[in-house]
């Protein structure tokens, strides 16, 4: 592809990147301006955006010096963000502040790096350990002829080339970056070497050449070589052929990261890095370059670092924000490159190849790579394992070095049959004359894909295509030519020789299944997106409305143009990309002209399982609909009604009793009707799913009897998408190997999951996918892949445990492909030939399968014993919530701790054992726990437990314990028991139990707690005196807690002492003098429980938004878990519940208990001076009703909307959503409504901030200065 159109398509990734990311699912109305440096110097980015927002000249406004604007408004913006402080400006104090500015700041900074060294004898054995060999080889005799082989590694950033001798030693080189010209500079590199050797006056016999690497087919091809393989085989021989003994090989290279395992030889196990290229040596090329640093002086430089940076081991974007805080905070250029050679390190740890036990990587480690050959790097792999590794004194041509040898020892056993065989290769003397020609945009005819190809032909009339999908797309010539024909008809026959299940599921999805007509053709059409849950019930649906007469169209397959379209829409750049994918089916159905759209919520589903029932849904898919409906507005926008019911289908009874309800009171269809058509429905829905099973027994069958082996492709119903999971089967199929996905899978609806898996399997997809990890890991004819979305946090989890459970029972390696809206054709061809060949090395080598009958899934447990012997570690979710906790167990006769707050240690412990895609709270408590255990080694692991909470089973929250139960046996705790808050199901903790008198104690703690933090919040921005506030909080928080912790369970219903002490408490708030006769700007603090509520996790924002003059606000606590039981009540009341009367009888009683102890409490906190009525979910829920559907209530659910509706209506003006990088259900009902509550309230601003271990505080606090900036003018115009 020239470079020409890689940079405009750059530009087109940033204009449709930054469009999707600041509109949110809100439109951007002209006129624009554009400004800032990359905006001022790049006019054909201005352009590039002036396309893609259809914008017209006049409506696209550049102005003058457009790159200092920003400086601009600061000057402008002065008297708004300092409106409170006396000017103290002098220009001769600000010098002499500059002048001292780095050393000042970074005196002040704390955590960062360790020194590479503690001295030059360090640094000396570093260098004696490991000599890197000279770039210059010896001269060779004149006249002598050189046998030699030809191994190519053709790398996504550098190409590398070695000359091998029989006896297999490397005599001559190339190494170079491919300034995105492979074939010119293999062309140089042979011509030189030509060059060269004809001025030695020696001759090069060449007996063969291999190539690997990105380009391996490419240059293969151009140059006609006799052998080519996947670059994973290559650096696994290289490595192996200078360390016979290898058990661990890491390879770092520009773009790609490849940790190899081998066994006795046998390479049991591939890792590669997913589609992003974080941490990979073109970062700190990138990087080095923008400073002016040359490649061979990075390490010399990071040397000399004498207060390396803690950068963390992020995205390269934001590692970029990173960069800019440690800038800002005076780190010199070598701080911060000692900090990225770090990074580079700590990335492979933590979120490529996840070890935490180092022991598991063996006594012999090789590293190699490009990236290795800088001596940071190697040390930084040296201070972060403890590892003397093994680094080949050619590390970047190792992959050359093993093609070299591939090719050699292939090319020797053809001449064992054919003595005289020469090489194909074009010969030195044509690569003087090669050359070559680029066609791009050619489009194939030869399928509705027609992918845009770019055609490379060569001087000798030979091509190579890229950009095809499939084997057709390789020829070339004319598609009217008979023999043209012929050919493709050959291919296609060839594609369809090998079972594919996708392929066969994307047909039978759409099929008519002939339902019985009910009702007569009215005419109607009812339009269907195929994605998210449809990809599950599509069958049912459209036989459904066929039945009753409705023609059913459904969207077109997914492409990129499709997606494209619907970006503008998407209200959270983090979620899932088949979520971002909806979008574009709307646009589509519209397009269709169809009369309506029908996409329900559906929040639970029957379960398919024979053994246990499994209905949880994730809650993105639950939503969706929900924020499709806000954010493109078919019928508002495009005159096309939209129907949005939700169903609770926990049963097939539930299913038809709700979907006859909803469709005769909304459509006026008669219930007998309606039931025969639901009939026809489960009828073809029957059919899809019985046809899937018996065409994948069919599959399973034939490959037993051939003695091979199929793929199941482990994922969501929905990756069945080709454009999602980017036709990942015909990476198999091409290569012979059957594909079956998990609804195909004979047997996967009939494993006993439940007693195998740490998991709580709420989840009918992840039952599918656990239920195909049981069977992959017995059978042998079957190998195990899946399909994971970016974003997805459930496969955090699912990953790992699917990986486990495959470890338990078998030698099996599951191979994951992370898959977003990036074409990664070539990234995840190299995975599966990789993953390929290690199954069939595996297979040769016929490893024993491995048998644990019996594992115990949580082990140690908790016991009855456990209860006087262990104490038990209480996390936080809140520093007066765990103390609460404490108190409470402590009053049952159990020995706690209260843990501190998380500091960066605990972080940093939570990143290291906790899968990094796992959301950031669950990396803090279990960091907590590590950090405790960590602090106190005297302390026996058989006399610790740690605690952990669990709710919420339709996201991350409910399956904590598993994460942490791996983080404590990967940490070394394996001794430490773990009990949780929520139901024991795997015998974890049968020595502690929590009932109903725990919710009754934690709900009277909550109503006191959440008063005083009222109080606190309200009085604190006021007070005369600095830190009076802070004190009256500090002891009252610890007596109440204490006192209701351990209260008697008879009288925790009235408790009397602990409402006499909250009334000397609100007294004694009342005492503090505060002057509130002007108020300061208001900001509600809303977000995901843990990250509203937990100082440390979000920063201490609560105390910067304070310290800035703003009055903070916080919803009460007790909400988040009372809401659960006024959810229940309306769905009993709506028919959504499965036990109605059992609900009725508890949830009533709960309600009223929860209802008297808030009311009791607000009564008594109405004495306070500064009282105001805050609204609370009982009167929440009658707000959100027309952006939400109240019984969706997963994690903070319609809380979060119903928050920013009512205190809108109080005059409040900014609100800021804290959350997760990626928190599931803050997808739908915090980023996916803010369009919805802003039509409602224009004036208001709502900021969402996302957090993860390595959030750069500077980022974060851009942001909110802008939004105190807007509260203060705010502020102005409604006072």
């Amino acid at each position: 592809v020239a470079k020409e159109d890689i940079a405009l398509s750059s530009f087109h990734a940033i204009a449709k990147q930054t469009i999707g990311g600041l509109a949110q699912g809100m439109e951007i109305k002209p006129p624009v301006m554009f400004e800032g440096g990359p905006l001022t110097f790049n006019p054909t980015l201005v352009r590039v955006f002036k396309e893609r927002l259809g914008l017209t000249d006049e409506q696209a406004i550049v102005p003058e010096r457009s790159e200092v604007l920003v400086a601009w408004g600061a000057a402008l913006s002065i008297g708004s963000m300092f409106i409170d402080k006396p000017c103290d400006y002098r220009q001769e104090g600000s010098l002499e502040a500059l002048l001292h500015f780095n050393e000042k700041r970074a005196s002040e900074r704390t955590g960062g790096s360790d020194l590479f060294f503690k001295d030059e004898a360090d640094l000396k054995s570093f260098l004696d350990r490991h000599p890197m060999a000279s770039s210059h080889y010896p001269r060779p005799n004149s006249g002598s002829v050189l046998n030699v082989y030809l191994g190519i590694d053709a790398g996504s950033t550098t190409s590398k080339l070695v000359l091998m001798d029989e006896n297999e030693q490397v005599i001559d080189g190339f190494y170079a970056s491919n300034d995105g010209e492979p074939l010119a500079v293999l062309k140089r590199a042979l011509v030189e070497l030509t060059e060269r050797y004809e001025e030695y006056g020696c001759k090069l016999n060449i007996l063969g050449v291999g190539t690997t690497g990105y380009g391996e087919q490419l240059i293969a091809k151009a140059i006609h070589a006799d052998y080519h393989t996947v670059e994973t085989v290559a650096h696994a021989t290289a490595a192996k052929h200078i360390c016979p003994d290898v058990s661990f090989i890491l390879d770092i290279g520009g773009q790609d990261m490849k940790a190899i395992s081998v066994q006795d030889g046998v390479v049991t196990g591939i890792i590669l890095n997913e589609a992003c290229s974080s941490g990979c040596g073109s970062f700190i090329e990138t990087y080095a370059r923008s400073l002016g640093i040359q490649m061979e002086d990075i390490a010399e430089l990071a040397f000399r670092a004498k207060n390396p940076s803690k950068l963390g081991s992020r995205c390269t974007v934001f590692m970029n924000s990173s960069i800019i805080t440690e800038q800002r905070d005076g780190k010199q250029p070598e701080d911060i490159i000692a900090g990225i050679c770090h990074s580079i390190i700590e990335n492979v740890f933590t979120k490529v190849i996840r070890i935490r036990n180092l022991n598991t990587l063996g006594q012999h480690v090789v590293v190699q790579g490009g990236t290795f050959k800088n001596n940071a790097v190697l040390r930084a792999f040296e201070q972060h394992t403890g590892l003397i590794p093994i680094r080949p004194e050619r590390p970047g041509e190792m992959g050359a070095i093993g093609i070299a040898l591939l090719t050699k020892h292939f090319m020797e056993e053809k001449r064992k049959t054919n003595p005289e065989l020469q090489t194909s290769f074009i010969g030195l003397e044509t690569a003087k004359t090669f050359s070559w020609d680029n066609k791009p945009g050619q489009i194939c005819q030869y399928c509705t894909n027609h992918c845009s190809r770019t055609i490379v032909t060569f001087s000798d009339g030979t091509s190579f295509v890229t950009g095809n999908r499939c084997e057709r797309g390789e020829v070339t010539s004319d598609p009217n030519d008979p023999e043209t024909k012929k050919l493709v008809a050959e291919i296609h026959k060839k594609m369809l020789s090998v079972p594919d299940m996708i392929k066969r599921t994307n047909q039978l999805l759409v099929k008519d299944y002939a339902p019985a007509q009910l009702i007569p053709q009215s005419g109607k059409t009812i339009g269907i997106p195929r994605a998210l849950e449809y990809w599950s019930s599509l069958p049912f649906w459209k036989a459904f409305f066929t039945s009753l007469g409705y023609n059913v169209v459904v969207s077109k397959q997914s492409d990129y143009k499709l997606f494209e379209r619907g970006l503008h829409s998407v209200p959270s750049d983090t979620i899932c990309f088949p979520a971002k994918l909806v979008h574009g089916h709307i646009l589509d159905l519209i397009d269709k002209k169809v009369d309506r759209i029908f996409f329900p919520m559906m929040i639970a589903l029957p379960s398919d399982h024979s053994k246990f029932t499994a209905t949880a849904v994730c809650p993105v898919v639950q939503g969706y609909p929900n924020v499709c409906q806000n954010t493109d507005a078919p019928e508002k926008n495009y005159g096309v009604p939209m129907d949005q019911p939700i169903f609770h289908w926990f049963n097939t009874k539930m299913r038809t009793q709700q979907t006859i309800a909803w469709f005769h009171e909304n459509w006026d269809i008669p219930k007998k009707i309606l039931k025969k058509a639901i009939h026809e429905a489960e009828k073809a829905l029957h059919t899809y799913k019985e046809t899937l099973l018996l065409e994948g027994q069919k599959i399973l069958d034939d490959v037993k009897a051939k003695n091979t082996f199929a793929v199941v492709i482990a994922g969501r119903p929905y990756h069945a998408d080709t454009l999602i999971n980017h036709n990942v089967a015909s990476h198999f199929t091409a290569m012979g190997i059957p594909v079956i996905t998990t609804e195909s899978l004979p047997g996967v609806y009939d494993q006993n999951i439940p007693p195998a898996t740490r998991m709580e399997i709420k989840n009918s997809f992840h039952m599918r996918m656990l239920g195909a990890t049981m069977i992959a890991a017995n059978d042998p004819s079957i190998e195990l892949v899946q399909i994971v979305s970016f974003g997805c946090g459930h496969d955090s989890i699912l990953t790992d445990e699917m990986n486990r459970m495959l470890h338990t029972k078998s030698s099996k390696e599951l191979l994951m492909l992370k898959l977003d809206e990036g074409d990664a054709r070539g990234p995840v061809s190299i995975r599966v030939k990789s993953f390929i060949e290690t199954v069939k090395s595996r297979r040769e080598a016929q490893l024993a399968p491995k048998t644990n009958s019996n594992e115990v899934l949580f082990d140690p447990p908790f016991t009855k014993e456990d209860k006087q012997k262990r104490t038990i570690l209480i996390p936080n979710l809140s520093h007066p919530f765990s103390i609460l906790a404490s108190e409470y167990f402590n009053g049952l006769g159990f020995n706690t701790i209260t843990l501190p707050l998380a500091n960066k240690r605990a972080i940093e412990l939570g990143k290291k054992f906790v899968h990094n895609d796992i959301c950031f709270p669950a990396q803090v408590n279990i960091g907590e726990n590590l950090l405790w255990l960590e602090e106190h080694p005297e302390i026996k692991q058989e006399d610790m437990a740690i605690g952990l909470a669990k709710n919420c089973e339709n996201c991350r929250a409910g399956q904590y314990s598993v994460l942490a139960r791996k983080a404590l046996d990967e940490a070394g705790y394996t001794n430490v028991a773990m009990i949780s808050t929520g139901s024991d199901t795997k015998n974890m903790h049968p020595g502690f139990k929590v009932g109903l008198d725990f919710r009754l104690h934690m709900l009277w703690g909550l109503s006191v707690m959440d008063a005083i933090e009222t109080m606190y919040r309200a009085i604190r921005p006021y007070e005369i005196h600095n830190g009076d506030t802070q004190k009256v909080y500090d002891k009252w928080i610890p007596i109440l807690m204490k006192e209701l912790g351990q209260l008697p369970k008879s009288k925790i219903a009235y408790p009397k002492k602990v409402l006499a002490l909250f009334d000397e408490c609100v007294a004694e708030f009342n005492t503090i003098e505060a002057d509130r006769s002007i108020r300061k700007p208001r900001v509600v603090l809303l977000g995901e429980i843990l990250m509203n509520y937990h100082p440390s996790a979000n920063g201490y924002i609560e105390d910067y938004l304070m310290n800035n003059g703003m009055e903070v606000y916080l919803p009460a606590m007790v909400d988040f878990f009372r809401v659960d039981e006024v959810v229940k009540k309306l769905k009993i009341k709506r028919g959504f519940s499965p036990s109605p009367l059992m609900q009725t009888l508890i949830g009533g009683l709960t309600a009223k208990v929860y209802t008297f102890a808030v009311e009791t409490i607000q009564k008594r906190l109405m004495n306070f001076k500064f009282y105001e009525h805050h609204a609370d979910c009982t009167e929440l829920i009658h707000l959100v009703g027309d952006i939400i559907d109240p019984t969706y209530s997963t994690g903070e659910g319609w809380l979060i909307p119903g928050e920013i509706l009512y205190n809108a209506e109080q005059g409040i003006n900014s609100f800021i959503i804290v959350q997760p990088f990626a928190c599931l259900a803050n997808h739908i009902s915090g980023r996916g409504l803010t369009k919805a509550v802003k039509e409602k309230y224009p004036h208001i601003q709502v900021l969402s901030l996302d957090y993860d271990p390595d959030t750069s505080f500077a980022n974060i606090e851009n942001r909110l200065q802008m939004l105190i900036i807007n509260a203060r003018e705010l502020e102005k115009k409604t006072v």
